[in-house]
């Protein structure tokens, strides 16, 4: 239970609709990897625990009765509204938009944090036209060699912009991998190891050591 200032709730509850859906799905469709179900509650639960916190202070702020507190609350937008920087992460984080979710040991930065709808070339137009058939999205340049990776709940985008790093995009929209190196080999690794860990895809068969 908690405030319901800002609609935070409500932003909360449609990206854990989002974050399930697709995991839902996946488990009911049979592709699945082990324990993709079980990170619907790592990422989820510590939002969910924030939101509560952030609206609690938001009403207190709301219902401030002591001279401080007032002078605090009047204050606030003039100071928010000469740092937008601040302000904008204000909003995002009342709308939710700047969550962004636990990531393996040195991967990309941009890894757990939400895409931004990037202009595609092509008849998809942007991303979050081409994740709505609740596919994930790989944005790599035409002739990635990862492409021929992809399993069929995967699709291809070729992004306008020649500098953005090659991306994973969940369904959801949140990265689930990135990468900048310009080895093609290096990237193929990471994508693969991107693919087990969320699509299902079997990693890359061992060789077995043969002795003389």
């Amino acid at each position: 239970m908690h405030s319901p200032a800002g609609g935070q709730g409500m932003n909360t509850g449609m990206q854990d609709a989002a974050n399930l859906g697709w995991k839902l799905a996946a488990a009911v469709q049979g592709w699945a990897p082990d324990g993709l179900l079980d990170t619907y509650h790592a990422e989820r639960h510590p939002v969910g625990r924030m939101i509560v916190r952030l609206s609690g202070r938001l009403l207190t702020t709301a219902l401030a009765r002591t001279r401080r507190d007032r002078v605090m609350r009047a204050t606030l937008p003039i100071i928010m509204k000469g740092f937008p920087p601040a302000a904008r992460r204000l909003r995002e984080a009342i709308s939710g938009l700047a969550i962004s979710y636990s990531a393996p040991r040195g991967a990309h930065p941009l890894t757990g944090r939400r895409a931004p709808d990037v202009l595609l070339t092509g008849e998809a137009g942007r991303l979050y036209e081409a994740l709505r058939d609740g596919r994930f999205v790989l944005l790599s340049p035409a002739e990635e060699p990862a492409v021929s990776l992809l399993p069929a709940r995967v699709a291809h985008a070729t992004p306008r912009s020649a500098r953005l790093p090659s991306m994973l995009v969940r369904p959801d929209g949140y990265i689930a991998w990135a990468s900048t190196a310009a080895d093609p080999a290096t990237r193929v690794l990471g994508l693969r190891s991107a693919l087990a860990r969320w699509c299902g895809l079997p990693p890359e068969p061992s060789v077995p050591h043969v002795t003389a």
